[in-house]
């Protein structure tokens, strides 16, 4: 991929900036994930359709603020071989790199079924099992296929991370185990990670002022924060660490 690994699914982690994550490392995991328990299975029917908009922002260690275009993701009704189904489709547009990102879940249980990208020149596809996942991609390094085991707590892209996030029974101390699909170079890699709610906070969103649950998902070397309206349960803003600074994607209303 040019200019660093193509890794979808922590947002920032795309290459808007065309750099890898810092590798500043976060706070110990208090629990290991493995002794947590799963995220709790959402309904999937009630996911509703809409689009969402965000401006991304670097803010770097100065404090100086650069613009780095707008992120648009969308959930739409779709069918995939006849099974009622969700799309969760993003875009990223006025970064360095334009990227795009779809998602296909069963709508019952939003068990995967299909997912694409691509990252400038770089193109990803998988389709999947109940278990598996099977694709391939196509960076600088060339052409490659992989067949990966998915454990059923898996988290793909972004705009299904943050859909199904604000579908959980978000609480003071609530706790839970994930595993985020990351594409680094070509082949997919399940990095544990484990869901926190690390407190509440309140942000001003255009002329509102919106009390948010703050949620982090933390693996062993990033730790990504996103707050979550406690009113409507949607994500307003996002954070993490890159190279660079902090970027930051705030909902646009």
């Amino acid at each position: 991929m040019e200019g660093g690994a193509l890794m979808l699914a922590l947002w920032a982690a795309s290459n808007v900036l065309a750099q890898t994550p810092a590798v500043a490392t976060p706070p110990p995991m208090a629990t290991a994930v493995d002794t947590l328990p799963a995220f709790e299975r959402v309904n999937g029917t009630l996911l509703r359709a809409g689009t969402l908009n965000y401006a991304l922002t670097l803010i770097r260690p100065t404090g100086e603020l650069t613009p780095l275009g707008t992120r648009t993701v969308s959930v739409s009704e779709a069918s995939a071989g006849g099974v009622p189904s969700w799309l969760i489709a993003e875009g990223r547009t006025g970064t360095v790199v334009e990227t795009t990102d779809s998602v296909s879940l069963v709508r019952a249980d939003l068990a995967p079924e299909r997912w694409s990208a691509t990252n400038g020149r770089s193109h990803f596809a998988a389709s999947f099992t109940r278990d598996s996942m099977f694709g391939g991609t196509d960076t600088y390094q060339g052409r490659a296929s992989f067949a990966v085991a998915v454990p059923s707590n898996a988290l793909l892209s972004a705009g299904m991370t943050e859909r199904i996030i604000e579908m959980l029974p978000l609480r003071d101390g609530y706790r839970a185990g994930a595993y985020l699909v990351l594409v680094v170079g070509q082949t997919p890699e399940m990095v544990r990670s484990e869901i926190v709610v690390d407190g509440t906070e309140t942000l001003a969103i255009g002329r509102q002022s919106v009390e948010c649950w703050r949620v982090v998902i933390r693996t062993p070397a990033t730790e990504e924060r996103l707050w979550v309206a406690r009113d409507g349960a949607r994500v307003v803003r996002i954070e993490q660490l890159v190279s660079g600074g902090t970027l930051r994607a705030d909902f646009l209303p």
